[in-house]
C-alpha cells in the first residue's frame, strides 16, 4: 500500500487534502530542472495532459450529464517503477451539488518476460458534493499488459471495498486491445464487467461496457472517435435519479487531447 490513512482522519477528508496537495504542487512544475537533484541524480519526470471530450463517460456510464467534460491531469513517474499522479474533470450527477471529480493515484509498475504489470490504489473524490452522498471510494487495481508485432493486449481488475454512493463491495474486470494500423490510425477495442453489492444504491445491477474506436496522432494533438454502449435496460438505471450516473443508448464519444 503506497498510502497510510492514521489517526482520526476520515478516508473522505484524506482523499480531499490529497487532491489539493497534488494540485497546488503541480502549479510549481514549471520546468524541467525540478525533476533534478542537487547532486545531479534524476528523482523523477513529470507529465502532463489535457483534453477536450463531447462526453464522460466511465465504464460505460454517462457523467457528465450527456454535456462535453473538460478532463486533464499530472502525472509523476520513476526509473524504479514507481509513480503518482492526479486527474479531473468536470461531472453531472443531477443533484446541483457535484461538478467535479478529482482523481489521486499511485503505484508500482514493472516488467517480467514482456508482460507489463501494474498496481496501484486510487482515490475518486467529488469535491462539492453532499458528505452523506457517500460518492468519494477507494480501488485497488492491477493491470497486465502484453504487446505482440502491432497489437498490444491489457487485462485488469479494480476492487473496491466501499463503492461510489456506498454501494458496497464492488469489482472491475476489464480487457482490451490496440492495434496499430496502417498510416498512423490505432485501433481500440474494450470490454468490461462491473460486479455491484448494493445495485439500487448505485443506480445499476452488475452489467457489462463495451467500447471500440479509433484515434489519430496530429501535430502534437491526439484525436479521437469511441462509441460506447453498456447492457443496461432503462428499468435499471434513471438518468432523472440524483446522483445515479446516467446511461442511456450507446454513442460516439469524440476528443482531442494533447500530453506535455
Amino acid at each position: 500500500m503506497l498510502f497510510f490513512i492514521g489517526g482520526d482522519m476520515s478516508l473522505d477528508r484524506w482523499l480531499k487534502r490529497m487532491v489539493v496537495v497534488v494540485m497546488l504542487s503541480g502549479l510549481f512544475l514549471v520546468n524541467p530542472s525540478l525533476t533534478i537533484a542537487a547532486d545531479g541524480s534524476q528523482i523523477g519526470s513529470f507529465t502532463g495532459n489535457v483534453g477536450w471530450f463531447s462526453e464522460y463517460r466511465f465504464r460505460g456510464l454517462d457523467q457528465s450529464g450527456d454535456a462535453t467534460a473538460l478532463q486533464g491531469g499530472l502525472d509523476w513517474a520513476h526509473d524504479s517503477g514507481f509513480y503518482f499522479g492526479t486527474w479531473g474533470s468536470n461531472v453531472d450527477f443531477n443533484d446541483n451539488n457535484s461538478t467535479l471529480e478529482a482523481d489521486i493515484y499511485g503505484g508500482y509498475a514493472t516488467e517480467f518476460s514482456g508482460v507489463s504489470v501494474d498496481l496501484s490504489m486510487i482515490g475518486y473524490v467529488y469535491p462539492g458534493s453532499d458528505s452523506t452522498s457517500d460518492y468519494d471510494f477507494l480501488e485497488y487495481a492491477i493491470g497486465l499488459g502484453y504487446g505482440l508485432g502491432p497489437a498490444s493486449f491489457s487485462f485488469g481488475f479494480n476492487h473496491s471495498g466501499q463503492f461510489y454512493a456506498g454501494s458496497g463491495e464492488a469489482n472491475y474486470y476489464s480487457g482490451g486491445v490496440d492495434y496499430e494500423a496502417p498510416l498512423g490510425v490505432v485501433l481500440s477495442a474494450h470490454v468490461g464487467r462491473q460486479t455491484v453489492e448494493f445495485g439500487e444504491a448505485y443506480g445499476a445491477n452488475d452489467y457489462m461496457d463495451w467500447s471500440f474506436g479509433a484515434s489519430y496522432a496530429w501535430q502534437g494533438f491526439d484525436l479521437s472517435v469511441t462509441y460506447i454502449d453498456t447492457d443496461i435496460g432503462a428499468s435499471q438505471n434513471d438518468p432523472g435519479d440524483d446522483g445515479a450516473p446516467t446511461s442511456k443508448n450507446g454513442t460516439a464519444v469524440l476528443g482531442i487531447s494533447r500530453s506535455f
